[in-house]
C-alpha cells in the first residue's frame, strides 16, 4: 500500500510563531512520520519548498495523483493573534478521508489537546478536493501557542508516532473491510 506525504506549505509561506516556521516544522514531522510508515508502507514525500504557495499546492496536487496512494496525508501547523489558541485537528473532505482522520486524530490530539473538535470537515482546501485518493489534512498545532510550539520543537517523533499509529489502524480496519 502507497501512502503520500505532503509537507503543507512551501517555504516562508504558512505559520510562524515562537522562533518557529511551519514549513522547517512540517519537514521534520515528515521524516519522522516517512521513518514511522515504510515498514509498512510505499512512502512518497512531496514538497517543492522554492515555489510559490500556488505553485506548491498545484504540484503537490500533481505529484500525488500521479502516484496513486491509498491515502494523502498534508502536515500543517496554525497561528493565530490569541496566543492561547492551541491543539491539534486532523481535517477531511470524503467519507473515505473521514475514516483515516478519525483514527489519526483519535492518537494525536490527546498529545496536542485544546481543539473542540478532533475531526474536521471542509470543502475549501485545494490538497483535499483535487487529490484523488482519500486525503486528510493534519494540523499539528498552533506555532503561536508556547506548549505546542515546544511540542513541535521537542517531540516531533511522538507526533508522527502517533499519526503512523493512526495511519496503520486505519489501513488494517481499511483491509477488513470496516
Amino acid at each position: 500500500m502507497k501512502i503520500a506525504i505532503d509537507i503543507g506549505h512551501a517555504h516562508a509561506t504558512g505559520a510562524s510563531g515562537n522562533g518557529l516556521q511551519e514549513h522547517a516544522v512540517c519537514n521534520g514531522l515528515a521524516a519522522f512520520l516517512a521513518d514511522e510508515l515504510e515498514s509498512y508502507f510505499e512512502v512518497l514525500v512531496v514538497d517543492f519548498p522554492k515555489l510559490s504557495n500556488t505553485g506548491d499546492l498545484r504540484e503537490t496536487v500533481r505529484e500525488i495523483n500521479k502516484y496513486a496512494p491509498a491515502l494523502s496525508i498534508s502536515l500543517h501547523c496554525d497561528s493565530s493573534q490569541n496566543a492561547t489558541a492551541c491543539g491539534a485537528h486532523v481535517i477531511y473532505v470524503s467519507e473515505a478521508g473521514r475514516a483515516a482522520a478519525v483514527e489519526i486524530a483519535g492518537r494525536l490530539c490527546p498529545l496536542m489537546p485544546g481543539r473542540a473538535n478532533r475531526t474536521v470537515k471542509r470543502s475549501d482546501l485545494y490538497v483535499l478536493n483535487n487529490t484523488r485518493c482519500p486525503a486528510v489534512l493534519v494540523e499539528c498545532g498552533f506555532l503561536t501557542n508556547t506548549r505546542d510550539a515546544d511540542m513541535l520543537r521537542y517531540e516531533g517523533r511522538r507526533l508522527a508516532r502517533a499519526i503512523a499509529s493512526g495511519v496503520r489502524e486505519w489501513a488494517r480496519r481499511r483491509e477488513m473491510g470496516s
